[in-house]
């Protein structure tokens, strides 16, 4: 777990000026108890907290009303007596084009992107946890380059209501935590109903990469390997082989409905002033979508879901998939939010994930590993998260910057 000053308060001034995370800061809330009680949370800005505007990262969204209702997922954290701290950075509508916030470890860097804010607010040890979400690679990315934890879950698991969508199809709310165990006591609120299997052993675990283009560099693939090593410890039977799926035509089959169904949600900006004020990439992303019909759509759709039906069948008796979210460590303030493709078929096929800090490699970038599980294995995954994060490198606290 991330380290923090003896005032949670005085480390988020003292941190804020050099990450810019947070969009707006929330009243204090009434201390109540609860499972969650003392917990600090920073909710990424496209998810509803009630009295604080939703600006979605946009010029376009510069001055809406206050929400009037907490999202489903914010009133469950509030009534187990967590804290909302405040509403953290996101880009453009959870699209790709990069904020302004800062990665904690190296202020040159990117945080990643969409839940930039989250990340980086919980690797600076300012909250405990934040919420986040995920179209294509959007929470564990910052996850992996903030050197946190991450948890994409299931798709479905957990409420969108209150969350302004991109592509309704693949949004998923998710956790970025301090800990597998803050991680999994906040999913516990938000999902109280666990799966009946709990070892938290995996019988049988398959570490392996996709097959692209993308090769991990040097310190990052050591970190894999010494990742899979250690699940053998763990007394997992390994098997290393490459990952079985068309990795390109599964991430233009994402995007060609992740176009049409942001065009479908906010295609109308195109027709009024707000159009001009939108950020190239997101714009580029609506007028794509307008060109899209329908039966284009739908056999996608139909691709994906054939993708994915494939994918699981040829992992029969595999408990836990050990690979990597990103082939290299968080890339420089240089107008991208990090390489996606190897996150994008994970979101397709819907299981939940975590990321878990691995170190940091030559440059003082945190790494990181991930592993993957069926849909409907979050807690099971997240028991045998705890247990890989326990023998897992010692993971240093970002600094503060010389005044």
């Amino acid at each position: 777990m991330k380290s923090s000053v003896s005032d949670p308060d005085a480390n988020l001034n003292l941190w804020e000026p050099h990450l810019k995370a947070f969009v707006e800061l929330c009243p204090a809330d009434t201390p109540r108890d609860g499972p969650l009680a003392g917990m600090r949370v920073g909710v990424k800005d496209v998810i509803n907290v009630a009295g604080t505007p939703t600006r979605n990262g946009s010029d376009a969204c510069e001055n809406p009303p206050p929400a009037i209702q907490d999202a489903a997922i914010v009133a469950q954290l509030r009534q187990a007596g967590a804290q909302i701290i405040g509403k953290t950075v996101t880009t453009e509508f959870a699209f790709t084009d990069p904020s302004k916030c800062r990665n904690p470890y190296d202020l040159r860097r990117s945080p990643g992107g969409s839940s930039s804010g989250s990340g980086a607010a919980v690797a600076a040890g300012v909250v405990d946890i934040a919420l986040g979400t995920q179209t294509a690679g959007s929470l564990c990315r910052p996850a992996a380059y903030c050197g946190v934890v991450g948890l994409k879950p299931t798709y479905g698991a957990l409420s969108t209501q209150g969350v302004t969508p991109l592509a309704p199809s693949f949004d998923t709310v998710g956790i970025i935590a301090g800990s597998v165990a803050l991680a999994q006591r906040a999913f516990a609120v938000m999902d109280p109903s666990p799966s009946a299997q709990q070892n938290t052993t995996p019988q049988k675990a398959l570490c392996g990469l996709w097959q692209t283009d993308a090769t991990p560099d040097g310190d990052t693939m050591e970190g894999f390997q010494a990742a899979a090593r250690t699940i053998e410890e763990l007394g997992a039977r390994v098997t290393q082989t490459p990952l079985k799926a068309n990795v390109a035509p599964i991430v233009i089959a994402h995007r060609l409905v992740m176009h049409y169904e942001a065009f479908i949600a906010h295609g109308a900006m195109l027709n009024d002033p707000r159009g001009a004020l939108l950020k190239p990439k997101f714009l580029a992303g609506l007028r794509a979508g307008a060109t899209i019909s329908p039966d284009q759509v739908a056999q996608a759709q139909g691709f994906l879901a054939e993708a994915k039906k494939g994918f699981w069948a040829g992992l029969e008796g595999v408990d836990m998939i050990l690979t990597l979210p990103v082939p290299e460590g968080a890339p420089l303030m240089d107008g991208t939010t990090g390489f996606q493709d190897w996150l994008t078929p994970w979101t397709v096929f819907g299981g939940p994930l975590i990321c878990l800090p691995w170190g940091l490699d030559r440059l003082g970038r945190p790494l990181s590993a991930m592993v993957a599980a069926r849909p409907g294995q979050d807690h099971q995954l997240l028991a045998t998260a705890a247990r890989l994060e326990a023998a897992s490198p010692p993971m240093p606290s970002p600094q503060l910057p010389k005044a």
